[in-house]
């Protein structure tokens, strides 16, 4: 930091110093000051009173907001929000952008509007930015997360300071916007990681998720299995039914698979009608129990779908992870086990051969 504390910063105790450790406490490094560039040029660039229009309609249904009405006034308000989305970031590690944010916040309070007004400010502007990376990144969610990630320690940094500056208890009001933010963070990266439209992992998180219990699996010398579900004559559903019905048939079978698992397995969808369980800790005779859970899970009962009642079945194949092998083999030989099914009949589950080395 090569900027001197000014007076009025130095005032409430943001020496060099603890400007230093807040942002390190933080998580801030240069990487979120690159992100912060990214942000404004891709996302707040020309756009940053159209944001701020966004977030005022929703924080003027908020009763407080009546206070900024009529002790600061709409328009100078707006303007300085807009003014501060504009230097989103920037310089956020200089003694200058604390003095500023903790001046703003200053005001706010001489003026006698209520803390939770800015921090639903604050929170409102992380949203609007969050959802505009999600329409922009929809095709490639884990590219946005770095993003994500900066928006959110950002966030926490102007939570902090307008805290400090309404002289709550620093250390309690730290931990609350941090509970928040992390709680927040956990909710996006869920978010990012969904599938819309069944609630499961999304294949891109799926992957990355199955990659990570692969490696761990091997580190630690743990039994790892995965299954593949597929369900029956899917395809006539949607011919019958049409394809609305048949995303709610989708959605319903996601949630039945997750109701026959337990706690800690991960589901995710692989594609169409299929699905990917990985099931750590857990050899094939426990993996194979599961399966069958599953498969009666989403046989036993028909599926409510708007008027119908539509019977459904599903085929799975269960393979256990063996010594070196890949995971791109693992899903291959669960695969094949799943087609197994199929051709055996369907509404069923087949083991693969795990016996022999990986290719």
């Amino acid at each position: 930091m090569n900027a001197e504390t000014s007076p009025s910063c130095a005032a409430p105790g943001f020496d060099c110093a603890r400007i230093q450790a807040t942002i390190s406490l933080l998580g801030l490094d240069a990487e979120q000051g690159k992100c912060a560039e990214r942000l404004r040029r891709e996302l707040i660039d020309g756009n940053a009173e159209v944001l701020v229009n966004s977030c005022l309609d929703a924080l003027a249904r908020n009763q407080d907001f009546s206070l900024v009405k009529e002790n600061i006034g709409v328009e100078p308000f707006k303007q300085s929000w807009i003014d501060q989305l504009r230097g989103f970031g920037q310089n956020y590690d200089t003694p200058g952008h604390f003095e500023d944010r903790l001046n703003v916040a200053a005001a706010c309070a001489r003026a006698k509007i209520p803390l939770g007004i800015l921090q639903l400010q604050h929170c409102l502007t992380q949203q609007a930015l969050v959802d505009r990376l999600s329409v922009q990144y929809r095709d490639d969610p884990k590219a946005a997360w770095p993003l994500v990630d900066c928006i959110l320690k950002l966030t926490s940094l102007g939570l902090y300071l307008t805290a400090e500056s309404y002289h709550l208890s620093e250390v309690d009001e730290l931990q609350k916007a941090l509970d928040k933010l992390r709680e927040e963070t956990s909710r996006l990266h869920q978010k990012a990681a969904i599938d819309q439209l069944t609630g499961v992992l999304n294949y891109s998180s799926l992957m990355e998720t199955l990659e990570q219990q692969v490696a761990k699996a091997e580190q630690k010398g743990s039994p790892l299995c995965v299954m593949m579900a597929d369900l029956d004559f899917f395809k006539k559903v949607n011919d019958t039914y049409g394809h609305l019905v048949g995303d709610l048939v989708l959605r319903h079978t996601a949630e039945r698979i997750q109701a026959a698992v337990r706690d800690f397995d991960m589901v995710g969808r692989f594609g169409g009608e299929e699905f990917v369980i990985i099931l750590k800790n857990t050899d094939l005779a426990l993996a194979k129990v599961i399966a069958e859970r599953i498969r009666e899970e989403v046989s036993s009962t028909p599926f409510h779908a708007k008027e119908f009642n539509i019977e459904v079945t599903i085929s799975l194949g269960v393979a256990m992870l063996r010594k070196d092998e890949h995971m791109e083999t693992l899903l291959e030989r669960a695969d094949a086990a799943m087609y197994e099914a199929k051709k055996n009949g369907r509404d069923r589950v087949e083991i693969a051969d795990d016996s022999g080395a990986a290719p």
